[in-house]
């Protein structure tokens, strides 16, 4: 298992002091986050989406954002040398389930790990020689997804990112 997956399958196990679904942390835990972070010499912003109700954390510096959609559902973040992106992003569920886009997140993917619970799914892999992670919630009739995908060269540095932003990903 990767470094990243088992960060990840962590994530998903362990519960965050405080914290329910579609809740921030207390002022108190966002203070030691926020050193935690500083620590590790990498800042976090968060970016906020109105339209859908969701947050979610970013490297400051590292994945610069792009500016909210036209249709305000969401946000690009690149890196400056080109190799990591980020999206994040709700849409309608109209008639699809949230098996469909489990299933849909997997196709012409190596998958090394996927999780399906009955409101969220996380799939993580390799495709054209990239590392992807893509997790997305379900709330009401709402899909809420964040999306990563970066160089398999650059992993020193993105998966320690990737499991950080998937752990503040709310909504």
């Amino acid at each position: 298992m990767s470094p990243l997956t088992l960060s990840i399958a962590l994530s998903l196990l362990l519960p965050v002091s405080g914290q329910m679904h579609g809740q921030l942390p207390p002022a108190s835990d966002q203070a030691t986050a926020i050193f935690s972070f500083i620590n590790s010499r990498v800042t976090y912003r968060t970016y906020t989406n109105v339209r859908y109700s969701y947050s979610i954390a970013y490297p400051l510096g590292i994945l610069i954002p792009q500016g909210e959609a036209t249709n305000s559902d969401g946000q690009i973040f690149r890196s400056k040398d080109g190799r990591a992106e980020m999206r994040v992003f709700g849409s309608q569920r109209l008639d699809r389930s949230l098996s469909d886009e489990f299933s849909a997140a997997q196709e012409n993917r190596n998958v090394t790990y996927k999780v399906m619970k009955k409101d969220m799914f996380v799939v993580s892999g390799t495709a054209d020689g990239k590392i992807f992670y893509q997790k997305t919630l379900l709330r009401g009739d709402v899909f809420k997804t964040f999306m990563i995908e970066y160089d398999e060269g650059a992993r020193a540095t993105y998966d320690s990112i990737a499991a950080r932003v998937s752990q503040s990903f709310r909504g």
